[in-house]
């Protein structure tokens, strides 16, 4: 694994599609109301990964060019606006979970609900999503609208049953990985495999890459839970310790209350039921360090990747498929 490798290495195949990402995504959120202008044009003003839309396009890349020399692309306008959507339909959950989880920081600014209120970003994350479900709509295409839909019930499902299990001590890794596969992974998978669609890939090869889309997906918030604890706030991009203090068990939570001593358990306990003071959270850090149940957690991560990796096989090889491989090594190298 390359530890320096740079997502836009990685984009290189799809890099003019990618670029255009944020200026199709504003095209789809532009409204003549001033202040939902306001707050959209603020939320975006700082860019994310763009990986739902990047995975969108290498779908329909990798299956164009595992055709071969000569093969039909899909309409670029039609694939774009899909790319966007789910930009979209994410940034729209968001701006949601941060008003769940009383976050203060996202992408490095201030949170739509601390800087307007939660009556603001209630309304404007619900515009993001109805833009985004018009958009998905609007490629005239009944198997990807409802992928998409199948996709948002269990997005939604996984945020109801991560709310529901807040606090729950006794939660066990399969209920984590279940939360994980329908909140984070259900989305991934669907951003390829609606490009695979897109471009008239076989039922075989849409359904490659939507596994690796879902692996890939549980790499992904696996590194991204044990960054919540080991992270750099100005490179992380958003509050460190927010599942903690929203008492939301992420993986290295979970395997320190399984491992644990029962004094250190005890203590565990105590600190995540306190007011979570920063004193209790630099507690909670040692003894995760100390059971070293973040290299744990991400053994799992690497685990979940091998399996997307093997799903490339299907494909000759091509820039496409040698970006996705690349794309499962930064995942897991990555710090923000």
């Amino acid at each position: 694994m390359n530890p320096t490798i740079a997502l836009e290495e990685i984009y290189a195949p799809i890099e003019s599609a990618i670029q255009a990402i944020p200026d199709v995504t504003l095209g789809i959120l532009a409204t003549p109301n001033p202040l939902a202008q306001e707050v959209i044009q603020y939320f975006f003003s700082e860019q994310g990964k763009l990986l739902r839309p990047a995975l969108t396009l290498f779908g329909a890349e990798i299956v164009r060019q595992n055709k071969g020399p000569g093969a039909v692309s899909p309409d670029k306008s039609n694939l774009m606006r899909l790319a966007a959507a789910f930009e979209i339909f994410h940034a729209a959950t968001l701006v949601h979970d941060d008003i769940v989880d009383s976050a203060y920081l996202r992408r490095n600014l201030p949170t739509v609900n601390v800087r307007w209120g939660p009556q603001i970003a209630v309304l404007v994350g619900d515009y993001l999503h109805v833009r985004a479900v018009e958009a998905f709509f609007e490629t005239k295409s009944e198997k990807i609208a409802a992928r998409f839909m199948e996709t948002a019930g269990a997005v939604c499902d996984g945020e109801i049953r991560e709310l529901r299990e807040k606090y729950n001590l006794n939660l066990t890794q399969a209920d984590y990985f279940d939360i994980l596969g329908k909140k984070t992974a259900s989305l991934l998978s669907c951003c390829i495999e609606a490009g695979a669609i897109l471009a008239e890939g076989s039922p075989e090869e849409a359904g490659a890459l939507g596994r690796y889309g879902r692996y890939f997906g549980l790499a992904f918030q696996i590194v991204d839970d044990c960054l919540d604890f080991t992270g750099e706030e100005h490179e992380f991009g958003k509050t460190l310790g927010a599942d903690y203090t929203a008492g939301v068990l992420t993986l290295p939570l979970i395997r320190l209350l399984e491992i644990a001593r029962p004094r250190d358990r005890e203590t565990v306990i105590a600190a995540f039921k306190s007011n979570k003071e920063l004193s209790k959270f630099q507690m909670i850090l040692e003894l995760i360090r100390e059971y070293q149940t973040v290299p744990y957690a991400l053994a799992q991560a690497r685990a979940f990747s091998a399996k997307a990796r093997a799903e490339l096989s299907l494909f000759s090889d091509s820039p496409a498929k040698r970006s996705l491989d690349r794309l499962l090594d930064y995942v897991l190298e990555r710090n923000r």
